[in-house]
């Protein structure tokens, strides 16, 4: 299994920011060895959430089936109980259940059930705030996470001309 689970928006904010496709080539060459040497994925529901037309969305589908975009294990599906429950006792109803409803928990279990980190361009909230954050719930479950600068860090990677 994976050592890192990846969010949306790690995709999301590299292709909207530093590392756009036309400009940074290297980095999604990058993800894809990753992917390869398998350590690091996404979630199915992840690759459902980045739909629509443009270069990211057809990067994405084009790794449908490459092993980026794993579905949720069975050790994922226990764990989703887990944290259903801490975020409906612990947050707005509303809030937690918009949470709940998309790919963000999911990454959550898959890391916590496969001893994984997760990857995401969140930033931890103040406990008495209202927001439902990624990190918030994986310091809840003891589960580590990153952000896409960290993991690049971490894996050593290098990107020279």
């Amino acid at each position: 299994m994976p050592d890192y689970i990846l969010d949306a928006n790690v995709f999301i904010q590299a292709q909207n920011g530093p590392y756009n496709m036309d400009v940074f080539p290297a980095f999604w060459e990058w993800i894809d060895q990753q992917t390869q040497a398998g350590i690091i994925a996404s979630s199915t529901l992840v690759f459902d959430e980045i739909q629509g037309e443009g270069p990211l969305q057809d990067w994405i589908k084009s790794r449908k089936k490459s092993g980026l975009f794993i579905t949720p294990s069975k050790d994922a599906q226990e764990k989703i109980a887990e944290i259903t429950t801490y975020v409906l006792q612990n947050y707005d109803r509303a809030l937690g259940e918009f949470f709940l409803s998309g790919a963000d928990p999911w990454i959550i279990a898959e890391a916590y059930a496969q001893d994984a980190k997760v990857v995401t361009m969140e930033k931890l909230v103040p406990p008495n705030s209202k927001k439902v954050k990624i990190p918030n719930i994986c310091r809840a479950f003891e589960v580590e996470w990153l952000d896409t600068y960290q993991l690049l860090s971490e894996l050593g990677a290098r990107f020279t001309l």
